[in-house]
């Protein structure tokens, strides 16, 4: 059982291990594909044991060989990924990039396919306990939730390979007979693991696929890593003048600027000498405007301390910054960016700001954010399809909310039109009017092409307008002047929260207004021709966005969807047919084999769907992405353990009744959890993290039970079939998965969270409807 345990502890560890890897060597959203690569893996196991099955019987030795094969596969991958690289940005042709992706893949998948080859063996040799088993595979899967974020700072990505690598081999411990390979496989494990802890440098590197912003290039003034549980850190000296600091490889941006802590010289210096200490003007806007009003401030995404440090030039007499990757504000305090992080109007902390300000009361007069995603980064792939909760018309009502009666948002992100549309439908659903006159907008063309939108909670009067565009006017273009709404570069339609039709059919891009119940506002994509100035509201960020993405005909902001359902593809043919063909299970006729197969078809789609909602309901209430994601997927994979082993012990696959349990209260809980979960988690809102995590355990932890049911009813309905039938069902179980994860999310982009989960829901009532026709109680 604890060997069982291990192996799923160590997957685990190499899945989410892999996941931080390929965010650092190619994209975030390329890392999705490790789920459906997993699930490939062990899918083509399944087809394996249902094939081999009834063949031959498989001992100890067979799990030894394939243990060992185990852990050298996982350290092995870190040489792999350093021989064999990728480049999603520079690639001869279409046909070279795919014979490197799938080779590369294909020394991903290994050992996943491992890993399954064992789980399946083990629950096809056992298939009376699957109950019990499958309880122990999840009990590991849910510790290694939990062990990857306390120990990614101290490995970093690639060196938890090797403590994967290292428990792999505690299970050889485990099962061996030999106290030579016992003696042998425990020295190995501890030393696999635990060398990098006196190692000169501080982690273990993986060489650059990409070069991304200049990144790989750059190296030669590289000053320090870390590896943060939500970004791996880099340090660059760039120029004498700042620090380059690099987001996961030079996924994202910002700098720490050299500066001596004299703010009084630094505001005599502005703003002709802007750019010595800020991007550029853009950053000083809303406090230039406050100056001499003691402003209370709000900064969501910190980083580098831009306008934290503008906020304190200023005058503010308070200012919160909020940055989600702790470790940058940790710098910026130790020696990067003493001032303006260690200045006693500040109070700089990590943590999430939708989630830092709904916990709080405070009034601010300026609350302001910098895109985190600019116009190049997102049109590389890094977040086209990702869910941006900052850019939805929730989001904008909780900014007007927290502001004071003349307060000031002061946002820079691209696509100003759906910037401005989304704003104002959030201003309409609040009842407040004429929209039109609070908003002051500005663009550039320069290399950030970043709009600067400007939104008073009081009508702009000539004097602010005035002073805002003497430090404006002169670098940037006026798109909206609240004075004369009459001339602006936007229609009136914007500003009312609604385009007609016949507008949004002319606008190259999708214009779907984000909630956060769809909060996709960076899925702009219409169609794969490149758009261009002549059409309507189309600027270089738009031009750049759409058009960059494009790599000889292929959409790199959504690749990795069609790679997985290519994936899937693949899967489905394997999986169905193999059996089908080559394995007894499969040959032979049954009654009920079709209704099998859509069962456990169901089971896979459901539960993935399920899961990754959950994940995107519960990151208002638990904040951190990563924390999100582990308590999640923790409450999940514990609760459905327990809920397996509880299906075991209870023999529900015999009783008539009894077992269509979870198909009634999965959708039943499903439901009241839904109808419950805007007072449940605005009442929790208040509570520090930590309670808020343990208050997201409870609440799924119920629905996880259930969820753990279906599957052992299913295995232990129908392993009498024949000994491949629970590797065939396995397999199914895993194709269904991945087109599960696909089809979820295209589903959510265009009909929302909530619809997707209800589907899910419906999916398990039809899995119930179709146990009775394989089962025989």
């Amino acid at each position: 059982m604890v060997y069982i345990s291990l192996i799923a502890l160590s997957t685990l560890f190499y899945e989410l291990s892999l996941i931080r890897i390929l965010d650092i060597l190619w994209y975030p959203h390329f890392a999705y594909m490790v789920i459906t690569l997993a699930l490939l893996g062990f899918g083509i196991a399944g087809v394996v044991t249902s094939i081999i099955a009834d063949r031959r019987s498989f001992g100890g030795n067979d799990l030894l060989l394939l243990t060992l094969l185990l852990a050298i596969s996982y350290a092995g991958l870190f040489f792999f990924l350093n021989r064999f690289h990728v480049d999603f940005k520079n690639f001869s042709s279409v046909a070279y990039l795919g014979a490197k992706v799938i080779l590369v893949f294909s020394g991903i998948v290994v050992p996943f396919f491992l890993s399954g080859l064992i789980l399946s063996l083990m629950f096809t040799e056992n298939a009376s306990q699957f109950g019990k088993l499958y309880f122990w595979d999840l009990i590991g899967a849910s510790l290694g939730c939990l062990l990857v974020p306390l120990l990614i700072p101290t490995f970093g990505g690639p060196g938890l390979l090797f403590v994967a690598s290292g428990m792999a081999l505690f299970g050889v411990v485990l099962i061996s007979r030999s106290k030579v390979v016992i003696t042998l496989a425990l020295l190995a494990a501890i030393g696999v693991s635990g060398f990098q802890l006196f190692m000169d440098k501080e982690y273990l590197e993986i060489a650059f696929h990409m070069d991304k912003r200049g990144f790989k290039t750059l190296q030669g003034g590289h000053l320090l890593t870390r590896w943060d549980r939500i970004s791996r850190i880099d340090l660059i000296q760039y120029r004498d003048a700042y620090v380059w600091i690099a987001y996961d490889g030079g996924s994202q941006t910002s700098y720490f600027y050299k500066f001596d802590g004299d703010y009084k010289k630094l505001r005599q210096s502005l703003p002709e000498k802007t750019v010595s200490q800020f991007w550029d003007r853009f950053v000083l806007a809303s406090h230039w405007l406050k100056e001499g009003t003691g402003a209370k401030v709000l900064v969501i995404g910190a980083a580098g301390g831009q306008e934290t440090k503008a906020a304190v030039t200023f005058g503010a007499s308070a200012v919160d910054a909020v940055e989600m990757v702790g470790s940058v504000i940790d710098l910026g305090k130790e020696k990067y960016a003493t001032e303006p992080y260690n200045n006693p109007v500040v109070n700089a902390v990590r943590g999430e700001g939708r989630s830092f300000l709904r916990s709080s009361n405070k009034v601010y007069d300026i609350i302001q954010m910098m895109s985190n995603h600019t116009s190049a980064s997102v049109a590389s792939g890094s977040g086209a399809v990702s869910p941006n909760y900052l850019q939805t018309t929730d989001a904008y009502k909780e900014y007007f909310s927290h502001l004071s009666s003349n307060g000031v948002l002061h946002v820079n992100h691209h696509i100003y039109p759906k910037m401005v549309l989304t704003a104002a439908q959030a201003w309409k659903e609040m009842g407040r009017k004429d929209f039109e006159k609070h908003v002051l907008l500005y663009y550039t063309d320069r290399w950030y092409n970043l709009p600067t939108l400007l939104i008073k909670m009081e009508p702009w009067t000539q004097g602010e307008f005035d002073r805002v565009q003497a430090l404006m006017g002169d670098s940037f273009t006026l798109i909206h002047n609240p004075l004369e709404p009459d001339k602006s570069k936007l229609t009136a339609d914007f500003f009312t929260g609604t385009l007609p039709e016949a507008v949004l059919a002319k606008i190259p891009y999708r214009m779907d207004i984000p909630t956060d119940d769809k909060p996709f506002f960076n899925h702009i994509r219409k169609h794969l021709q490149p758009v261009s100035f002549d059409e309507p509201y189309v600027d270089m960020s738009i031009k750049t966005l759409l058009n960059d993405s494009i790599k000889h005909g292929l959409p790199m902001d959504i690749i990795h969807l069609i790679v997985s359902a290519g994936a899937a593809l693949l899967i489905a043919v394997v999986c169905l047919f193999g059996p089908l063909l080559f394995s007894q299970v499969g040959r032979e006729q049954w009654d009920g084999k079709a209704a099998f197969v859509s069962y456990f078809a169901c089971l896979g789609a459901g539960f993935i769907a399920i899961e990754l909602v959950f994940i995107q309901l519960f990151y208002k209430l638990v904040g951190f992405p990563l924390y999100t994601y582990v308590s999640v997927v923790f409450a999940f994979l514990l609760s459905a353990g327990i809920g397996s082993y509880c299906t075991d012990i209870f023999k529900l696959h015999e009783r008539r009744l009894a077992r269509f349990l979870p198909f009634i209260a999965i959708p039943l809980y499903g439901f009241v959890l839904l109808m419950l979960k805007e007072p449940l988690l605005n009442y929790s809102l208040q509570w520090s993290t930590l309670l808020r995590i343990a208050v997201t355990i409870v609440l799924i932890s119920p629905l996880g039970f259930f969820l753990g049911m279906p599957f052992a009813i299913g295995i232990a309905s129908s392993y009498g079939n024949g000994k491949g039938a629970v590797g065939w069902a396995w397999a199914v179980n895993g194709l269904f998965t991945v087109l599960g994860s696909v089809t979820s999310i295209v589903v959510a982009i265009f009909i929302g969270f909530i619809p997707t989960l209800l589907g899910a829901f419906s999916i398990y009532i039809l899995a119930g409807l179709l146990l009775p026709r394989f089962s025989k109680s």
